[in-house]
């Protein structure tokens, strides 16, 4: 049974494994802790690491190469976010075996069938003691959901985001931008978590976007595409989209290994996926601001979420609102 101190611990990693979060490409953000209790019953920190931006190595290779030999003794223990990798060759599991950890606390198991169990039972084989936080106390699959739900269901974990105004409508015939500068910010946050950007065919022909992921010290390749019946004039890879045919879609994608999309123009491509239950996500920023100058098409009934999903989340963002729906 897990005490105060190590729930405690396996917060700190969960909230570690934030950090890097959508930079890790295929491999989940993950955090690692070590800490030591000969000396002081609440721990001192020997060392952490996180999942490398490119992915390798990992978070338990980056805490365990920091710490000698000599700094462990059967009074340490290891704190993971994720089950440790177990494989014929090198892994996380073996390097923590050969640094004489003999405790170590994870907060969840690997969801992938090929690593499910097997760094556990490895580490047990040999001496370890290991244990896992609860159902309740495993927030660690909630912070990588997107990588969660891709082991599990062997698709993308798909995100609908759609701005609108305060009357609803989703573009301003005068001005281009529907919600402030502060909630675009925010969105590009929501970008950078995500694989793949894809806008409808006429958003992109009538808008142009520029579906990239612009924050500031951030190098964050996200794939964009094209959603069209017909080959249109791009630069970017176009899918051909039909909503009879949703398992194509997943196939296509699947095909590029892509674990996440954010679905995120325009108000038909949004509605398709909705009324379908093509999605597992919806994030409505809705400005404070009216519009005056749009068109009917352009106009959202809420009420088509609100028949679909489940509310959240609903947060004020400055001047803005922010509103997180769920699948249900």
């Amino acid at each position: 049974m897990l005490s105060k101190l190590d729930l405690n611990y396996l917060d700190s990693v969960n909230n570690l494994s934030i950090k890097n979060l959508g930079l890790t490409g295929a491999n989940p953000s993950v955090a690692c802790l070590i800490v030591d209790y000969k000396n002081n019953s609440q721990g001192v920190v020997l060392s952490y690491g996180l999942t490398s931006k490119s992915g390798r190595p990992h978070a338990e290779i980056n805490a365990l190469n920091k710490v000698s030999n000599y700094q462990i003794n059967n009074q340490t223990t290891l704190y993971v976010s994720l089950e440790p990798c177990f494989k014929a060759n090198s892994c996380c599991a073996k390097k923590i075996i050969s640094k004489g950890i003999k405790r170590v606390v994870i907060s969840s198991l690997d969801p992938n069938p090929q690593i499910y169990e097997k760094g556990v039972n490895f580490l047990k084989s040999r001496g370890v003691k290991v244990l896992l936080a609860g159902a309740r106390q495993n927030k660690f699959k909630h912070i990588n959901k997107y990588f969660y739900n891709f082991q599990k269901n062997q698709r993308p974990f798909i995100t609908l985001k759609l701005a609108i105004s305060k009357n609803h409508y989703s573009k301003n015939l005068i001005s281009k931008n529907v919600t402030q500068e502060e909630t675009q910010h925010y969105m590009h946050k929501i970008r950078l978590k995500h694989d793949a950007i894809i806008v409808g065919s006429n958003t992109y022909q009538e808008d142009n976007p520029k579906l990239n992921c612009r924050l500031n010290g951030i190098d964050k390749k996200i794939r964009p595409f094209v959603l069209a019946n017909f080959k249109i004039k791009s630069k970017l890879p176009q899918i051909k989209f039909n909503m009879s045919n949703i398992e194509n879609f997943y196939s296509i994608i699947n095909k590029h290994k892509i674990q996440s999309v954010l679905i995120e123009g325009g108000i038909k491509t949004f509605k398709n996926f909705l009324i379908n239950g093509a999605f597992n996500e919806v994030v409505i920023c809705q400005s404070s601001k009216m519009i005056n100058k749009s068109k009917k098409r352009y106009k959202l009934d809420k009420k088509l979420i609100k028949n679909r999903c489940k509310k959240i989340d609903s947060q004020e963002y400055f001047k803005d609102k922010i509103e997180i729906y769920k699948n249900v």
